[in-house]
Order: C-alpha cells, then sequence, then structure tokens
C-alpha cells in the first residue's frame, strides 16, 4: 500500500492516483455494514483496500472479521498463511496474552484476538467472544455472522477526516483519539450502532496495536 498520497486538505487523502476496486466485501444496510456473501475470504480481502464506504473514497488499514468461537478464529488464521499472510499477533486471549499489565479492561470484555499482514499492505484483525453473554456474541446475536464490528480507514489528519465524518452522523465515542508513539486511532459510531474507525500512521510501517490503544477503544465502545 502507497502512504505517501497527495494530501486532500478534505479528507486526509487524495486517491485520485490510486485504483478502485470493483467491488466491496460490505453491503450497507440502513446505516450498518455486514459482509456480501462470498466476500470474507482472504483473496477476496486482500485485494479490496481501496473501496467506497459511506459515499467516501476511502483506503482500509484494516478489517475486522468476527468469529463465534476461538477454534474457529485460529482455524481461518491458519488458512491466512496459504494466502501468503504474516500472523502478527496472536492467536490469544486478549489483554491475557499480549499486555504485560493485565487489568486493562474487565474481564467481560476481553476478546480472542488475531492479526495477520495481507500482501497487500492491509492488515486482517479477527476476533471472538471471550464469554456467550459478551458484547461480539451479542452483535452475532442481533446482526447474524456478517456483520463488520468496525473498518479502519487510513488517513493523513484524523481531525480533518473527524470533520467529514461528523458530518455524515458518525459521533466521536471518545473525546480525543487513542494515541501512542506511531499510531492515532478514533471509534466513530452513527445512530444506527455501525462503528468507523480512523486511523493515522505517523511511521511508513504497519506497527501493531497497542494495548493502550486497544484498551482505550474498547472502553469507548463499551461506554457508548
Amino acid at each position: 500500500m502507497n502512504n505517501n498520497l497527495p494530501v486532500d486538505p478534505r479528507k486526509g487523502f487524495n486517491l485520485a492516483g490510486t485504483s478502485m476496486n470493483k467491488e466491496s466485501p460490505f453491503v450497507e444496510n440502513d446505516g450498518l455494514l455486514l459482509y456480501q456473501d462470498g466476500c470474507k475470504t482472504p483473496e477476496f480481502l486482500n485485494s479490496s483496500f481501496c473501496i467506497h464506504l459511506f459515499g467516501e473514497q476511502v483506503i482500509v488499514d484494516h478489517y475486522v472479521l468476527l468469529f463465534p468461537d476461538s477454534e474457529t478464529l485460529t482455524d481461518y488464521g491458519k488458512t491466512l498463511i496459504n494466502y501468503d499472510a504474516k500472523i502478527t499477533e496472536g492467536p490469544g486471549k486478549w489483554p491475557d496474552d499480549f499486555c504485560l499489565e493485565q487489568n486493562l479492561l474487565p474481564e467481560d470484555a476481553s476478546m480472542y484476538f488475531l492479526s495477520a499482514l495481507m500482501p497487500s499492505g492491509m492488515i486482517l484483525v479477527l476476533l471472538a467472544p471471550n464469554a456467550p453473554d459478551e458484547q461480539i456474541a451479542s452483535l452475532f446475536q442481533e446482526q447474524g455472522f456478517n456483520t463488520v464490528h468496525h473498518v479502519a480507514i487510513l488517513v493523513d489528519d484524523i481531525y480533518t477526516a473527524a470533520e467529514v465524518w461528523q458530518k455524515k452522523g458518525f459521533i466521536p465515542l471518545s473525546r480525543t483519539p487513542q494515541e501512542d508513539d506511531s499510531l492515532c486511532q478514533w471509534f466513530f459510531r452513527n445512530w444506527a450502532g455501525q462503528i468507523i474507525e480512523l486511523i493515522c500512521r505517523r511511521c511508513m510501517g504497519k506497527e501493531t496495536f497497542s494495548c493502550e490503544n486497544i484498551a482505550g477503544l474498547r472502553l469507548s465502545e463499551l461506554a457508548a
């Protein structure tokens, strides 16, 4: 992925020089995003990082796929290796298996987690609930297995991009973004409950997500 695209002051990135994919993996349904049938495969998602989303032309930093349990998540993670993906984190229970400070979240907010860097430069994040009554499990029950937890959009200026998405009816879930040395991340939610993440990478690499940032995003999601 080319992160040195010319800057558009309104959207954060000007994608004029970036070819669009013919098909997005998503269908928009009354403000919610659902994965289209057949579009959750590694080969499709690996090529679908430059799409239209809620009327905006965007570059996707990462997709989130939800799974009913840790076993199904792990099996899918194994298939990613066949597509030359690099497993960068997990699989494991977050935060217990990832963070030295394990009391970042209440127990009922923990989750099973895996992230993989695809050959295209896009990241796939896999999540599964830690308990049957956990919030991720509730999404399955309410919206089905093709529900989209969130899509992270790569932006150059997170505050300028925030203005664009707020005009679309997306409300920030925290007063300020979650920031570490290399990443700035911010959750927004619309009236239907759909989450969009804005993410600004200060470095050229694909740094993994810090424990503090993930915890801040997760807590903002649960508190809103």
